[in-house]
């Protein structure tokens, strides 16, 4: 399984993609001059004085650059013009000057020219320069505006609340438009975004196609179709969206659009491997705006493919430099760390992708394997199971490590913070603290809860250590229970408040987190605790500037605090100044010589700017101050692994392990050390280890899977995947594995069986195509069966109607397949899969509707050969032989090995009389000597044009 880091390549930046500023200051100095010389002699653009209904007609007819000398001319002599200051704010607007335009228009209101005539470009400028705030005040929906400018006006102000996330307000902006003009472009272009937001594609896809059928010459609309397609991957799908909008000539957008949209059809041409083409658009690009940012993110994308690492993270650094928050700049510089085994900054970087777009599965997915590599299992299962459908399972992983190459990297893995035990006195309380600090958080909870109900300290340390407990054990429900009834029976104290918003934020459930934080803080400003907490969730939903606010307000209450002084050093990182967060983990240190956290993060820092001697001696200054913290004997080892300094990573790890032996990262994080080593019988032992104490440790199992089915011993193998079906968490996880290690061994009967075991448990998509896979390789009746099942369930999954489809389809079943492929045309009227087959099938049957299907998806796709194939072969069906040749040609000049194209090449050569060129076409397919389905056909063309008989 690939994941592809820019699958959904700035679907989060895309309106900011639109906001850009173009390079416009020569341009603008070249228009002063060139008004200078109109003004001597005049170029035949206009008269001398100027004119606005000369400048009007340039700008109906594009010429935006001879509108705006029209309209300077005009207020050389007539500076109170409203209608010239009007004609030069739209003419600024269309050459990608918003900030000019948004000057200039105000003129044009202070001159007397009518709301109903500047709303819209006003709108549109403010739109560029994300004056969100300032739009909606200005464009209120009270002012009397004609019908077309108070739809637009009102499309104007959904993509401002848009702009705000205020996703509420704008859907009914939209549908305000939409009840006086159900046709509207704008607004079901803005319901489209709204749905692809809201995780709803489908959704998405039906608004798109309503508007292509109201508007199909509207370039936003046909834009949106192509991030659509790119979103779902279908990169040559979206290529041609974005092709075609290419060719409208005068569009109604801005540099700005154009911009974005020329940048998508780079990217989709990268994603296909199409890099001279993608290189080329780049260039183009660079004319009209050197050095954005978004240029190094494609160009970034082009040497990922390539498999240029080093060169990729350097174009990275240069978006990150001057825009740190972009996720998708974040999720391919995780993924590229992640190809290099630079695990621990590839968890950096996806988390803070995963921050800015919760729900984009492809940062799921990679962030997933990390945690997986690392060691987490637990976390990674989390991380998986809200992902969309298609997403990978725990088999799945499995199957991505048994084919990956052993990395020369780990991560330092989650921080295990020591609790202190109280007085020596409390003896339960000691062996709690101690237990959770050793990674036996089952026998803390335990200890905790034989302690019986005593004073109010008491109560509050005995649940603060519950808590901590449960939500250490991946228990996060039973921690928001206790913290829950702890605050109930404390309503006015501060600390029960943020125990229960800690408990929240474990639980994933941050608004109420706030909430509780907000109370806390109220209940006691003091608080310094809530303030962090309140300062955590503001940098985890990218609110940067709240949350270095709350942390600087910590530092003025409290300069020697350390968590201030990390966090806003993290936030630095996050933004890019290296250098000042830097500054601010070293001051952490200075003042807490002993806080593993500010040195793991500077540690995390060195490595991600490949500073590898900086990060192993900064990692060596922490064990030194805690040379019996396991979490910094972790982190060394982490740093001597990106090093290479394999050995030394070895001695600290198991260090670590020997400290705190309980801990299943660091046993883990060892294991796959050793197994980098070679050392797979040492690893064994390890793995081992973390099993026989919690077998439900997914990552552990699976791993002890991959060893012995490398030393084919799949019955032990299998036996790993048959304990972990004995343990309700992870049963299902279970039959997975078993079905994947049984389909690799081509054991297709039994691993149909598990899968199928695993499918009463867990009703998915990816299950129930490795069933049907397994059933039909293993030679079952009907195993389409579970695909029909699935599809009476979700009757929209076009990717199971089009793998039942081909299954039909490879089993002359034509009639059946003609019918899934119908289906899906009708919510996917654009799919080239179903469109190429489907008028194979009508070509077979001599349908007459075969002809314009072929020519559609050839249309979408036409550098397809197999797609050319079918569109050429239509039209020698329908006596058009001579369109049908050089498309054959084409296509058979791309695959000289596919022997059906080269007889239909022949038959084409035939029927428009050059039968030299169709005998030379015969001869050299009878040579090669292939088998295909229209070889008797041949066979009998070539005997009808030679005379030869039958061999």
């Amino acid at each position: 399984m690939q994941i592809d880091p820019a699958r959904r390549a700035w679907r989060t930046e895309g309106d900011d993609m639109r906001l850009i500023r173009l390079n416009t200051r020569v341009v603008r100095c070249a228009l002063a001059l060139l008004c200078a010389a109109l003004s001597l002699g005049g170029c035949g653009l206009g008269s001398r004085h100027g004119s606005v209904e000369a400048g009007a007609r340039y700008q109906a007819n594009g010429e935006y650059r001879a509108a705006y000398i029209e309209a300077k001319k005009v207020l050389q002599r007539d500076a109170k013009n409203g209608e010239a200051w009007l004609l030069l704010g739209q003419a600024s607007l269309m050459l990608g000057n918003p900030k000019d335009a948004l000057s200039e228009l105000q003129n044009a209101e202070a001159n007397g020219v009518p709301a109903e005539r500047w709303a819209v470009p006003m709108g549109r400028a403010l739109l560029m320069t994300r004056q969100y705030d300032q739009l909606l005040a200005t464009l209120t929906p009270d002012k009397p505006y004609e019908a077309a400018t108070k739809a637009r006006v009102a499309v104007l102000r959904g993509d401002a609340y848009r702009g705000l996330r205020q996703f509420d307000q704008a859907r009914q902006a939209y549908m305000a438009v939409l009840s006086g003009d159900p046709k509207n472009p704008g607004a079901l272009v803005g319901l489209a975004q709204l749905a692809v937001i809201a995780g709803d594609p489908d959704a998405a896809g039906k608004y798109v196609q309503q508007a292509l059928a109201a508007a199909p010459d509207n370039p936003q609309v046909w834009v949106t179709k192509g991030d659509l397609a790119f979103d779902n991957a279908d990169f040559a799908g979206a290529e041609a969206d974005y092709q075609k909008v290419m060719g409208f000539k005068n569009p109604d957008w801005l540099p700005q659009e154009r911009f974005y949209a020329l940048a998508r059809l780079a990217n989709a041409q990268a994603q296909q491997s199409q890099f001279d083409k993608a290189l080329a658009n780049i260039q183009t690009l660079e004319k009209m705006l050197p050095q954005h940012p978004y240029l190094h993110y494609l160009r970034a994308v082009v040497l990922y493919k390539q498999g240029h690492l080093d060169d990729a993270v350097s174009e990275l650094q240069q978006v990150l430099k001057v825009s740190p928050d972009n996720a998708q700049a974040q999720l391919l510089m995780g993924a590229v760390n992640y190809a290099q085994g630079n695990y621990s900054q590839a968890e950096m970087y996806l988390s803070n992708a995963m921050g800015m777009d919760q729900k984009n599965a492809n940062v799921r997915k990679l962030l997933a394997l990390t945690l997986y590599r690392e060691g987490r299992s637990r976390q990674a299962l989390d991380m998986l199971r809200p992902a969309v459908a298609g997403a990978p399972s725990d088999a799945e992983l499995l199957a991505l490590l048994q084919k990956s190459a052993a990395t020369n990297a780990r991560s330092p893995g989650t921080v295990a913070a020591a609790t202190s035990a109280g007085t020596p006195s409390d003896t339960l309380f000691a062996r709690a603290g101690n237990a959770i600090a050793g990674g036996n958080e089952a026998e803390a909870i335990n200890l905790l809860q034989d302690i019986p109900a005593g004073s109010s300290s008491t109560e509050a340390r005995r649940n603060s250590l519950l808590v901590m407990a449960y939500v250490r054990e991946q228990r996060p429900a039973e921690a928001v229970k206790v913290a829950a009834a702890y605050a109930s029976s404390n309503p006015r104290d501060s600390a029960a408040r943020l125990l229960y918003g800690t408990a929240l934020v474990a639980a994933s459930r941050r608004p109420e987190a706030r909430a509780q934080y907000a109370e806390a803080l109220k209940l006691d400003p003091e608080n310094l605790a809530a303030l962090l907490s309140l300062g955590g969730l503001d940098s985890l939903e990218g609110h940067h500037e709240a949350a270095a606010s709350r942390y600087a307000t910590v530092l003025r209450k409290d300069p020697r605090n350390v968590a201030a002084m990390t966090a806003l050093g993290q936030l630095a990182a996050l933004q890019g100044d290296r250098a000042e967060a830097a500054k601010r983990f070293k001051q952490a240190i200075d003042t807490a010589p002993k806080s593993p956290t500010a040195y793991i993060a500077l540690v995390v820092l060195y490595g991600e700017d490949g500073k590898y001697d900086e990060a192993v001696s900064t990692a060596k200054q922490l064990v030194a101050a805690s040379p019996d913290n396991p979490a910094a004997l972790n982190a060394l080892g982490a740093a001597e692994l990106n090093a290479g300094h394999h050995g030394e990573a070895l001695k600290v790890l198991q260090q670590a392990v020997n400290f705190a032996p309980q801990v299943p990262l660091y046993r883990t994080n060892l294991a796959r050390a050793q197994i980098l080593g070679k050392d797979t019988k040492a690893a064994a032992g390890n793995l081992d280890a973390v099993i026989k104490a919690d077998p439900g440790q997914v990552t552990a199992v699976v791993l002890r899977a991959l060893l012995k089915s490398q030393d084919h011993d799949l019955a032990g193998a299998t036996a790993l995947a048959q304990m972990l079906q004995k343990q309700p968490a992870t049963k299902a996880a279970g039959f997975t594995l078993e079905g994947d290690l049984y389909m690799a061994n081509k054991s297709y009967r039994e691993a149909a069986q598990a899968y199928q075991q695993g499918l009463k448990l867990q009703y998915d998509r990816p299950l129930v195509v490795k069933s049907f896979l397994a059933l039909n390789e293993s030679g079952a009746n009907a195993p389409e069966g579970v695909l029909r099942d699935w599809l009476a369930k979700h009757p929209d999954d076009n990717a199971t109607h089009l793998l039942l489809a081909d299954y039909y389809l490879k089993h002359t079943q034509n009639a059946l397949a003609a019918a899934q492929y119908e289906q899906v045309l009708k919510t996917d009227p654009s799919s080239i899969d179903a469109l190429n087959n489907l008028a194979w099938i009508y070509t077979e049957q001599n349908n007459p509707k075969a002809l314009a299907l072929a020519e559609r998806a050839y249309k979408l796709a036409s550098g397809s050969p197999g797609i050319a194939d079918t569109y050429a072969w239509a039209l020698v069906a329908h006596n058009q032989p001579r369109t049908a040749l050089p498309i054959l040609l084409q296509a058979a000049k791309a695959a000289p090995k596919a022997p059906a194209i080269q007889y239909h090449l022949a038959v084409a050569q035939a029927r428009t009389g050059d039968h030299a060129g169709a005998r030379s076409t015969l001869v050299a397919l009878q040579k090669s000597g292939a088998d295909f389905q229209g070889k008797p056909a041949a066979e009998k063309l070539y005997r009808e044009l030679t005379g030869a008989s039958a061999k």
